[in-house]
């Protein structure tokens, strides 16, 4: 049986400031993005692959990398703002936590480059559980293939 681990009592809130969506002091940001994630956007946003996303060797099941414009996701208006918020990748709808697996124990770490931890509610175990789901898709879905 698999184990969850999450940072109990963690309180966070997007307060949309785009630290995530950018390079920062800290260094250049890498928003990887999966098969499944490349597929979400370019069916639903009409895009080819070639126009936001170049090939990496990431972290399975990471296969591509998002293209930056002005040390920025390429995605990420004058606003602040997603363009592709509703198929937005894993990455980022995991972020400011991403996991770690050891054996059958999933932890949920978070990033402390995130202003938004320390605000709003405490995240309960069930947001955990759902974006632990959303992983569990994507790694399904890594047999498709990238070619296409």
């Amino acid at each position: 049986m698999n184990k969850l681990r999450f940072p109990k009592g963690i309180r966070f809130q997007c307060l949309r400031c785009s630290r995530c969506c950018r390079n920062t002091e800290k260094g250049p940001r890498r928003i990887l993005l999966s098969v499944l994630d490349l597929l979400r956007i370019e069916k639903n946003l009409g895009l080819n692959r070639e126009n936001f996303a170049e090939n990496v060797q990431g972290p399975h099941p990471f296969t591509f990398l998002m293209k930056m414009v002005d040390e920025k996701c390429i995605f990420l208006d004058e606003n602040n703002t997603c363009k592709v918020y509703e198929f937005r990748p894993l990455i980022c709808r995991c972020f400011p936590f991403w996991i770690e697996r050891q054996g059958n124990m999933f932890e949920f770490k978070a990033s402390s480059d995130c202003p938004g931890i320390g605000q709003g509610n405490i995240l309960e175990k069930k947001f955990f559980i759902s974006l632990l789901r959303e992983a569990v898709e994507t790694y399904k879905h890594t047999n498709v293939d990238n070619d296409s």
